[in-house]
């Protein structure tokens, strides 16, 4: 699924270069602006910040028409619910699932002052909206660009995690080390036995890395040896 961001009639400066930041976050390209209101001024530039590329290869349309002729498919946004089919919209999640599959598709945004009309909803595919809190549902037009971008591209960038996830056998030795520990201890076989139990259990619901597991056996393994070490006297 390749994204384009469309804004109609965009009305504040700040707000389009604050589309293209989060756009440039999430690594969508494409930006067409339908009879803006808004310049690509000073503010607009500093707001963008380093995605000032978004910002210089806007396309400037006259109408939706034009924004959306080589689409696939048009998602139109708004903040109201109503009985029509054009008013009852999905949130952006349920959208990402439907349009997983399907090539280019746009994202319409309405102007900051009253968003999208009813006949430019009309001449979307599917109509979106970002679930909020009924006693103010309206969303800044760049905090919605970004929100839906995210839902929108979800699981397509990944989080550097601090080492890989730990395997069974790493959490094993987990488990041996505190055995080990338990041992060194003294504690009868069945607190020893117990104890290796919750271990596991915890394990098995924690998303524990390599890096952490071997911190933690090192912690077991240093406290049994001075154990044993202070014991032998």
């Amino acid at each position: 699924m390749e994204l384009r961001v469309v804004l109609v009639e965009p009305k504040y400066d700040g707000n389009v270069g604050h589309v293209a930041r989060a756009m440039k976050n999430f690594g969508v390209k494409e930006l067409y602006l339908v009879r803006p209101r808004a310049e690509l001024t000073e503010v607009a530039i500093a707001r963008a910040m380093h995605a000032l590329d978004v910002l210089e290869n806007a396309v400037i349309v006259n109408t939706l028409e034009e924004a959306l002729e080589d689409v696939e498919v048009a998602v139109g946004t708004t903040a109201i619910e109503g009985s029509t089919p054009i008013r009852n919209p999905l949130p952006p999640w349920e959208v990402r699932e439907l349009l997983s599959d399907h090539g280019k598709v746009a994202l319409v945004f309405g102007p900051e002052d009253r968003g999208l009309r009813n006949w430019e909803l009309e001449m979307c595919d599917v109509t979106m909206k970002i679930p909020t809190s009924e006693e103010y549902p309206s969303m800044n037009l760049s905090h919605a660009v970004a929100v839906t971008l995210y839902e929108m591209t979800k699981g397509e960038f990944e989080v550097n995690t601090y080492g890989r996830p730990a395997t069974k056998a790493e959490k094993e030795a987990l488990v041996e080390a505190l055995d080990g520990l338990t041992r060194a201890l003294n504690m009868d076989p069945t607190r020893r036995f117990y104890a290796r139990a919750t271990l596991r259990r915890f394990l098995a619901r924690a998303r524990c890395t390599d890096k952490e597991i071997k911190t933690l056996i090192g912690i077991f393994e240093k406290s049994r040896k001075l154990l044993e070490g202070w014991r032998r006297g």
